[in-house]
């Protein structure tokens, strides 16, 4: 029922291509290595021109389009690196502005828009108010100096209230998406070995070895890894407690009846504890009947907790208001 596409990175690779962004996090998640997508689809991305991106966003469109028409989506997660990153966004916007269709979250590498064909370089089109989740991954320009020609996309929303889970990362654009560069050469002639990446293009190296574009590029993915597997359990759950006249297929101990709460005792503060296992929509679940209401117990627990509602562990003491 959860269906993911991708876009990746800009590139003006042909042949070569598919051997470079083999293992780009965008490629890695169509292969379902992290999460078991119903079904996946992915699209190399845009020439460094930009003028094919509108293509690219397009093709992404119809295939999500025609999965959920036909039934077999029930939850869109979309995907992009780069360029690919800016078609995505627009994706996101499309389905609001035609069909009025839900994303359930949207995975940028650091995106960037450079495109002629999506509303002109340079522009930072919102992230629609139809998106549930964005979970961004960005290079640290000041500190890398990676592509300073261009800025990011996907830094305006439409609605304030659309959740947010942005790291920034000491590696190169490239990096960032999980294509490290591989070795550090001048970018005129090609043969001189330099200390740092010089990437095409640009009038100066970057300050990131080849050594810390690897170490950073895994970094990312980490980071990435746990925010995009929550974001897929949570999916799993609602999308669970929507069946209609079906039991959800896991157990919750003493669970009480979807929409009520267990009783206080004598007017008492609540107090859960938790459990190996637990995660913060699964407790909202228990005591709301709604796993989404799970940013009430982390915003009434940030002391414990701390800023990252993904990470909570045995043996805490929660307070359910």
């Amino acid at each position: 029922m959860i269906i993911y596409a991708g876009i990746d990175g800009t590139s003006t690779e042909e042949e070569t291509y598919e051997a470079t962004y083999k293992y780009s996090f965008i490629n890695r998640l169509f292969r379902r290595e992290l999460v078991q997508f119903l079904d996946t689809w992915y699209l190399r991305g845009p020439y460094l021109s930009g003028f094919d991106t509108s293509e690219r966003a397009e093709a992404c469109y119809d295939w999500v389009k025609e999965q959920w028409t036909s039934g077999a989506a029930k939850a869109i997660f979309l995907g992009g690196h780069s360029r690919g990153g800016a078609a995505v966004i627009e994706v996101a916007k499309w389905l609001k502005e035609r069909d009025n269709l839900p994303v359930e979250c949207l995975i940028l590498f650091d995106a960037v828009d450079r495109t002629n064909t999506l509303g002109g370089v340079f522009r930072n089109t919102p992230i629609a108010s139809n998106v549930k989740k964005v979970i961004h991954a960005r290079r640290d320009i000041m500190r890398t100096h990676s592509r300073m020609s261009f800025g990011n996309c996907g830094t305006t929303y439409e609605s304030s209230q659309t959740p947010l889970f942005q790291q920034y990362f000491f590696a190169t654009h490239s990096g960032v998406g999980g294509v490290p560069w591989k070795k550090a050469v001048d970018p005129v002639g090609g043969v001189l070995p330099l200390p740092t990446i010089w990437e095409p293009g640009e009038t100066m190296p970057t300050n990131v070895t080849v050594t810390q574009d690897a170490a950073g590029s895994t970094q990312v993915w980490g980071w990435a890894k746990s925010h995009i597997a929550f974001a897929f359990e949570q999916c799993k759950l609602r999308l669970e407690q929507e069946k209609p006249n079906q039991k959800p297929d896991f157990q919750i101990p003493n669970q009480q009846p979807v929409g009520s709460l267990p009783p206080t005792q004598g007017g008492k503060q609540r107090i859960h504890i938790v459990q190996p296992g637990e995660w913060l929509s699964k407790i909202a679940l228990k005591y709301y009947g709604d796993a989404m209401k799970y940013p009430i117990i982390h915003k009434a627990n940030l002391k414990i907790i701390g800023p990252n509602p993904d990470i909570i562990r045995p043996g805490q003491e929660l307070i359910i208001p």
